[in-house]
């Protein structure tokens, strides 16, 4: 099994070396193609003197989707590893990914875990991260238990990204209008998962990251790049990717274990249902009214159906053990209807959990006393919000014969400004009759996690 790993390269020319130097010292069945973007530095003659190593060399920065796809066409093997030049690979790092990616047909790209990166693949280390002073220890110590783990995910980095051959063949390389770079690898590991193949980290394979160090050291305004292309993916697949690839571990956790039967309202591409099957091996049915976020969902539930809630016939669903409604009643013209519909789909102490925004954040309070409430795309005042809800005002959602288990709130950063206005607002509230008793903690909260059981 031959692996093609590709490397970019924009001037950073020590990087570069660490690099080469790791992969040539732990992997084996291999090719490496490195494609230069320009580089201005010594890269380009340092390259030209390795004799292990095919150099595509392009007069100018083309990007980092273009320049992947240039190389895989010189590429000759079974595997595409798309690899930043500012990595350390480790002991083992390449066979954990392959046993990985071959461990099941249907997975088509796999990552490592790594210390600087987004998402579901960072960990915490103790090696020196400047220095790498530990690395090969701490490497060896975190696979060790490990071995043989992997995780399914929405999301993988493409700073060490292997792909089945086969599979790019079939869902196309990096889309070139994302130009310079950021947010391809989304939009790539977004077609594998509309084609139905799964995306995997193969948790006993570890790289060092350095992090972004070709944008840190150019005049490239990565900020902007960022928000450009960020936009266009958004324009290209009808919905806001990096909100619906990370599951709620903060929902997870409420969910009781011994549930077999789960309804998700709202289950967007499936993040909460895969972890969720994974936990309690359960049966997960969605309901999600985006059918673009539906089609994504259907490879990672049992059944989902793409509908509005609100004109959907619920009680041909059957009955569950849990009903799981994360970021979803406030958007609903009727909730109290709905969570009077769900209930009645409840097993006997089966439960409902929720999670609500707080309207009487501290965030809200600050623009009511500035004659303000404007809407925004995301967060508490999401302009699709339609009901709105405070610590008092939640318990009339739930019927006599729901009630409530659990109730507590998750919370953001605020600063000691934000806490010193809370402390000042509660006495001057009292002061005039109010009864402010729970601002200085419910001004805090983001949003209210909730459990209710039928009794």
């Amino acid at each position: 099994m031959k692996t093609s790993i590709i490397l970019l390269t924009h001037n950073q020319i020590d990087y570069t070396k660490k690099c080469l130097d790791s992969i040539r010292t732990h992997t084996h069945d291999y090719e490496i193609i490195v494609v230069d973007n320009g580089s201005e530095d010594e890269t380009v003659a340092y390259l030209s003197e390795q004799d292990d190593i095919t150099v595509i060399e392009n007069k100018e920065n083309v990007g980092f989707a273009k320049g992947n796809n240039l190389g895989v066409q010189k590429a000759t093997g079974d595997i595409i590893l798309f690899m930043n030049n500012d990595t350390v690979v480790t002991p083992g790092w390449l066979d954990s990914i392959i046993n990985a990616l071959y461990s099941n047909d249907k997975i088509g790209i796999v990552g490592p875990v790594s210390n600087n990166i987004s998402g579901n693949q960072r960990i915490s280390v103790t090696y020196n991260q400047d220095t790498l002073e530990g690395l090969e220890d701490f490497a060896a110590d975190y696979v060790k238990e490990r071995i043989g783990e992997k995780k399914k995910v929405l999301r993988l980095v493409g700073f060490a990204l292997a792909c089945k051959k086969k599979v790019l063949d079939e869902i196309g390389l990096f889309d070139e209008s994302f130009g310079i770079g950021n947010y391809e690898d989304d939009d790539l590991c977004m077609r594998a998962l509309r084609e139905g193949y799964e995306l995997y980290i193969a948790q006993d394979s570890y790289v060092h990251h350095y992090g972004s160090v070709t944008f840190k050291n150019s005049s490239i305004n990565f900020n902007q790049l960022m928000y450009t292309n960020k936009s266009k993916l958004y324009e290209k697949w009808g919905f806001n990717a990096n909100s619906y690839t990370f599951s709620r571990p903060e929902v997870l956790n409420l969910i009781p274990t011994h549930s077999k039967r789960v309804l998700e309202l709202g289950c967007g591409m499936g993040a909460m249902a895969i972890d969720l099957k994974e936990k309690y091996n359960c049966e997960v049915i969605g309901i999600e009214v985006d059918s673009n976020l539906a089609e994504f969902a259907k490879h990672n539930l049992d059944t989902v159906y793409s509908a509005d809630v609100e004109d959907f016939d619920l009680s041909k669903l059957g009955t569950f053990d849990c009903i799981v409604c994360a970021d979803v009643l406030e958007h609903l013209r009727d909730p109290w209807k709905i969570v009077k519909d769900l209930t009645a789909l409840l097993n006997d102490g089966g439960q409902l959990v929720i999670s609500l925004p707080n309207i009487a954040n501290i965030e809200i309070i600050k623009e009511l006393m500035q004659a303000d409430f404007s809407y925004r795309d995301a967060g508490l005042l999401d302009r699709t919000h339609l009901r709105f809800f405070t610590r008092k005002t939640l318990h009339t959602l739930f019927p006599e014969n729901l009630v409530i288990k659990i109730l507590s709130g998750t919370t953001i950063g605020y600063s000691e400004a934000d806490h010193l206005l809370a402390a000042n607002l509660g006495p001057i509230g009292k002061a005039f009759g109010l009864d402010t008793d729970s601002l200085a903690t419910d001004a805090f909260i983001y949003q209210f996690l909730i459990v209710a059981e039928k009794v």
